[in-house]
């Protein structure tokens, strides 16, 4: 096929997906147009060429497309055709590529559930979601809830100030203090204010328990998944954070906590000030930029750039020589895609930066240029198979 014929396919293509635009739409025409003024257009097609596609019209197109789709697949412009002469065999090899184009399209569609294909397109990125757990036992759904006062136990006032940004007030005399929950599901994200001042990040599938308001010699939380701090100054009252296996001790610093593997190992990165991680054996200090990392009952730091380690709460994902399972998993989390692996895992490594602002249409097509692996959409479930 010549460079001419290539061209009105890739036109034919954005014709059918509707996002022709209108210089193309009249180049398409006034191709059309060029057989009724040059009707030995036809032979800059071989000969067999020809012969192939005149039998493919007989008997592919008319017979498996039918003449309805075969008219739905032709651009909205009447031709004057008289089969009994040689323009209409002219014609019939255009005709013959914009249904073969169409046929084309609609037989690699059917390669794939359409299911798959519209789910797979409108999967969208992490949005402002979270349950807020009173003391009382109530739920209330935040992205559901209009801005303002929330709710208010005693001189303790929890507001709403923006999607995405929950904020506690206390007074100085707090007369009772009540044990509350933030949790993001799997595809959600939330920004909380605690009673303190103290700033926290929650990425997907995410949760911090902790009182409505500080009192006693600590400032104590507790939390599951992946947190980011930056936690207010005061000397008397240390802040304290637990998860799974470990316990982390400041006075007021920014760090990240990741707990998502915590049955494998949590990882702390300090980003400024100093912080103490300990766990049932052990206890060591972390310097900014390094990461602490508490795997069983074995403890060990190494250094990191801690930009890579907070890329989650800029908008990003950023991966250095991560494997596919880690990449995958963090997708799946950020996009509420279900991952189900088949067969061994592979040794294949990630490194790039992508924004957490990509549909997930788009991410899926990064991960079908994996070598190692191919990847399939069944309903909201990423097949990932060895290859």
């Amino acid at each position: 096929m010549d460079d001419q014929n290539q061209q009105i396919l890739d036109i034919l293509a954005k014709y059918e997906a509707g996002t022709i635009t209108e210089d193309e739409l009249q180049q398409l025409e006034d191709w059309y147009a060029s057989f009724e003024a040059n009707p030995d257009l036809i032979d800059s097609l071989s000969a067999e060429e020809r012969a192939v596609r005149k039998k493919q019209l007989q008997q592919k197109i008319f017979d498996q497309i039918g003449p309805e789709t075969f008219s739905a697949a032709m651009p909205k412009k009447r031709f004057s055709l008289n089969p009994g002469n040689r323009l209409w065999q002219a014609a019939a090899s255009l005709i013959l590529i914009c249904a073969v184009s169409f046929y084309i399209f609609q037989k690699q569609a059917d390669k794939l559930p359409s299911s798959a294909e519209e789910l797979s397109s409108n999967i969208n990125p992490a949005t402002d979601q979270a349950t807020l757990t009173l003391g009382n036992g109530e739920k209330i759904l935040l992205d559901n809830s209009k801005n303002g006062e929330l709710s208010a136990e005693g001189n303790i006032h929890i507001n709403k100030l923006k999607p995405g940004n929950l904020v506690y007030t206390a007074s100085k005399k707090v007369s009772k203090v009540h044990t509350n929950t933030l949790s993001t599901p799997r595809g959600g994200r939330y920004q909380l204010t605690l009673a303190d001042g103290t700033q926290v990040w929650l990425n997907a599938q995410s949760s911090i328990t902790y009182p409505s308001a500080f009192q006693g010699t600590s400032r104590e939380v507790t939390i599951t998944g992946e947190v980011y701090f930056e936690v207010a100054h005061n000397a008397a009252m240390p802040f304290r954070v637990k998860s799974e296996n470990q316990l982390i001790e400041v006075l007021g610093t920014h760090f990240n906590v990741n707990t998502y593997n915590a049955k494998s190992s949590a990882k702390t990165t300090l980003l400024s000030g100093s912080i103490a991680l300990t766990n049932s054996h052990q206890r060591i200090i972390l310097k900014p930029g390094e990461q602490g990392i508490v795997a069983a009952h074995a403890m060990s730091v190494k250094n990191v750039d801690p930009a890579e380690v907070i890329a989650w709460k800029e908008g990003y994902f950023d991966f250095t020589d991560a494997d596919i399972g880690s990449v995958i998993d963090e997708l799946g989390r950020w996009y509420n895609v279900d991952i189900h692996y088949n067969g061994t895992a592979t040794k294949e490594t990630f490194t790039g930066r992508i924004p957490r602002s990509w549909p997930f249409e788009k991410v899926l097509n990064l991960l079908k240029t994996f070598k190692s692996i191919q990847v399939e959409m069944q309903g909201r479930r990423l097949i990932v198979e060895k290859k």
